[in-house]
């Protein structure tokens, strides 16, 4: 496959495939004891897992196709995440002063989920189904991912950047959407869309302020289309247990594959 072939079948860039290939041949170097020898390569494990991220089949079926064991994807992820390269800036980091972003968004996205026993907290009232969200801090200027988090579809968006504990510098600026109504309580610097109501509707300058935000924000749907060309954030979800991972892994890959693509 050339470069355009092989990024629309796994979604990432050959760069970013050849690093993932060296961390499970450093995993696989540092075993003491290697046991019996895998049915599959190390590359055919990744592609294997990017397939599965990709496409979103069951497990049942990616191990019929290949002839290995179920469990062989949740290895390979374990083995990703536990590497520096594929984990998000930590906490600490945004408040160092040689990495002050100027401008940060804060946006959020829904993940269609299976109806589970206790439904009551995952129902949304914005799509009016059983979801999950995650949501994601973006820098405006270079579409970076810089955190991530995930709770049930009900939350409201606020609520769920509280739980994160990122204190960015004072000079920075966080933008949100209608949705981030009341965000200048956590950071003072703070700039959310105008809402209107039937007792007050938005005045002209408003209407231009809200034009600006979203000339300043449009970055930001496209690095969510990224995120969810894996069919795993885009479909009924069937694995809540390990959503929070893999939205972090894959907001890894997509940093790798921006910065390859660049």
């Amino acid at each position: 496959m050339n470069r355009k072939q092989f990024r629309r079948r796994t979604g990432a860039c050959p760069e970013t495939f050849a690093e993932m290939e060296e961390v499970l041949t450093h995993r696989e170097g540092r075993k003491k004891k290697s046991g019996r020898p895998a049915a599959l390569s190390v590359a055919e494990q990744l592609l294997r897992t990017l397939e599965f991220w990709r496409e979103y089949r069951t497990f049942a079926h990616l191990g019929d196709d290949w002839g290995v064991h179920e469990t062989t994807v949740e290895r390979v992820e374990a083995a990703l995440i536990a590497n520096a390269r594929f984990q998000l800036p930590k906490k600490r980091v945004f408040q160092e002063a040689q990495l002050v972003y100027s401008i940060v968004a804060v946006d959020a996205a829904e993940v269609a989920c299976e109806r589970p026993k206790k439904a009551a907290r995952l129902v949304s009232d914005k799509k009016k189904r059983h979801t999950l969200k995650f949501q994601l801090l973006i820098c405006t200027v270079t579409q970076r991912i810089l955190s991530t988090a995930t709770s049930a579809g009900a939350v409201h968006d606020p609520k769920l950047l509280r739980p994160l504990g990122v204190r960015f510098p004072d000079q920075t600026v966080i933008l949100g959407d209608a949705g981030d109504q009341g965000l200048w309580r956590s950071h003072t610097h703070a700039i959310t869309t105008h809402k209107a109501t039937l007792a007050s509707p938005l005045s002209a300058e408003q209407r231009q302020e809200n034009r600006v935000l979203a000339y300043t924000r449009q970055a930001t749907p496209h690095v969510i289309r990224r995120m969810k060309i894996f069919r795993i954030l885009k479909g009924v979800c069937r694995h809540r247990c390990r959503v929070a991972l893999r939205v972090q892994l894959i907001a890894a890959l997509c940093n790798l594959t921006r910065a390859c693509a660049s």
